[in-house]
């Protein structure tokens, strides 16, 4: 049987990343199928393929702006550098399909995948999707979408509506996680620098939340606060944590406070853990307020504005001793649409 080759262009952060390692775990096991990643230099997508023994390709981009720089008088001859780069580990590699995700990489892929015909399927995550993702989207054969609103900034007749790609991993062992406890336990999980101003409202109420049990997710950007945290008795604080952690506390978890990355919002939604959302009001489009909004709106979740900080203590006491019931919901099952679409497809 001839090897066939799917090229994996995607990354930008750990909720753009996991998705799509889900997919290869999913359809390494396939004997005719082979994977290569295309992404930045020295990143931790690179890192992960060689952890998951991914043939990695390194390549440079840049994100396109729409305001002036003295970059964006180079960005058109580096555009061109870019393509030729993505060109030239296509032409080698002559993948059946390319997979993208996300971020500037994904677009000088894009156009070297029509160039040399060779297909091309996309993910978009959130409400509103970033410049790059919608330009990808026109070399796309189809796109598969997370929210039914973003269906108006790509071609109706190429998109498929199939919610949040969750790891198979988050729900492996779930019956037998003990979720019996007198407190309510309370998740802070964020990512970015901007989130530093969540996790310090936390710790200048933490006194306010002592009849809670708390688990906070720093993430890399916030790793300096952990002593702060350590120092609070009710408190176990992580820098960072891999999928099967991930899927232990979120079994155990009854409110999340959270910014409003799509995959993330979709995992605590898996779980039926009721969650206060603040989106990054620095989000590229805005487009975690709407993320936020399609929750909050229809899903009768609590969000606040970043203007609005000081009100995250009340609401989490709003919710005291609101025990879950335990239960997984991952009835979209994007995972399993979008394998078989790309075995369909090679």
């Amino acid at each position: 049987m001839k090897t066939k080759k799917i090229a994996l262009a995607w990354g930008g952060t750990g909720w753009h990343i996991t998705p799509l390692v889900s997919i290869y775990n999913k359809l390494k096991t396939e004997k005719s199928l082979e994977f290569f990643w295309i992404w930045e230099y020295d990143s931790l997508e690179e890192k992960i393929a060689k952890e998951n023994e991914i043939k990695f390709y390194p390549i440079k981009a840049w994100k396109l702006r729409r305001y002036f720089s003295l970059k964006t008088i180079l960005e058109p001859f580096y555009i061109f550098s870019w393509i030729i780069s993505s060109y030239k580990i296509l032409k080698k590699e002559k993948p059946t399909l390319i997979f993208s995700k996300w971020w500037y990489v994904s677009l000088p892929v894009a156009i070297s995948a029509r160039l040399l015909w060779i297909k091309l399927y996309l993910h978009e995550s959130d409400t509103i999707p970033w410049l790059v993702n919608r330009l990808v989207g026109k070399f796309a054969n189809k796109t598969f979408l997370g929210f039914e609103m973003a269906k108006k900034f790509f071609k109706e007749e190429k998109t498929q509506v199939v919610w949040q790609i969750l790891n198979p991993v988050l729900f492996e062992n779930i019956e037998k996680i003990d979720t019996k406890n007198n407190n309510t336990n309370l998740l802070i999980i964020a990512w970015s620098q901007g989130s530093t101003r969540i996790f310090k409202t936390i710790l200048d109420n933490s006194k306010e939340l002592q009849d809670f049990n708390l688990f906070v997710v720093l993430w890399s950007l916030n790793i300096n606060l952990k002593k702060d945290f350590e120092k609070i008795p009710n408190c176990e604080v992580f820098e960072f944590i891999n999928q099967t952690q991930l899927a232990s506390i979120l079994s155990i978890s009854d409110i999340a406070v959270t910014r409003a990355w799509a995959t993330s919002l979709a995992e605590l939604e898996a779980f039926n853990i009721s969650q206060i959302i603040i989106p990054l009001k620095e989000s590229a489009n805005n487009h975690q307020y709407y993320n936020a909004l399609e929750y909050s709106e229809k899903k009768w979740e609590v969000m606040i504005e970043e203007k609005d900080l000081s009100s995250i203590t009340g609401e989490i006491k709003k919710n005291i001793k609101n025990k879950k019931t335990l239960w997984i919901n991952n009835k979209h099952g994007a995972l399993e649409i979008i394998t078989k679409e790309l075995l369909f497809g090679i």
